[in-house]
């Protein structure tokens, strides 16, 4: 997988992962392409109570290459980070996945690298992070809702490009807008680029 978001040049950088929309600068743009991913409301759940264990550390990272985010606000922050067993993205499989809780802007992360399923059948393989807004989140967000972004390979489950591809989602989990995305590290959130409704999985 490449280590930066590369995007066509007339598109605004952007992060995201589910049912996608691939932005492109042709008319022909917007095709369609579908990462399965379903957060659990298991998942969803723990954004309401965060409860890392004893032996969580602290850190201001997390993520891998182009889905690595970086959750300081100021030079002095630190948040919670731990490990989990946890099945991050509804495939059924339950994997170990890095947690970070952000208990300044009182978000959740969980980031994982492995398979995942297409929409189109079949399945890729590459770096996952989800985002879940928590009680007060600073972002006045739903508690539960949140975003989520795959890293693509071009030709990966359908896309034409390499980059990073997502969903934002509400608090029950279903997608809201997708599209080609970068994350926004000042404000612990993805840009996604000509946001669309998500279309049925």
């Amino acid at each position: 997988m490449r280590k930066h978001c590369l995007v066509p040049s007339r598109v605004a950088p952007l992060l995201v992962g589910c049912g996608l929309f691939l932005a492109t600068e042709s008319s022909e743009a917007r095709a369609q392409v579908y990462v399965l991913v379903q957060v659990p409301p298991t998942v969803i759940a723990k954004a309401k109570a965060p409860s890392p264990p004893a032996t969580a550390t602290k850190k201001t990272t997390i993520g891998k290459n182009g889905t690595r985010i970086n959750t300081a606000d100021k030079p002095e922050d630190d948040d919670t980070f731990w490990e989990e067993s946890i099945d991050v993205n509804g495939d059924g499989t339950v994997d170990e996945a890095d947690m970070l809780w952000d208990d300044e802007d009182r978000t959740l992360f969980l980031a994982e690298s492995g398979p995942f399923k297409c929409k189109s059948g079949g399945t890729g393989s590459g770096d996952v992070i989800v985002a879940l807004y928590g009680q007060g989140n600073t972002a006045g967000y739903p508690v539960g809702s949140g975003w989520y972004a795959v890293d693509l390979d071009a030709g990966e489950c359908g896309a034409r490009a390499e980059g990073l591809y997502g969903c934002r989602f509400d608090a029950s989990g279903n997608p809201t807008a997708c599209g080609v995305a970068v994350i926004d590290d000042a404000r612990d959130d993805i840009i996604i680029s000509m946001e669309k409704p998500a279309k049925g999985r």
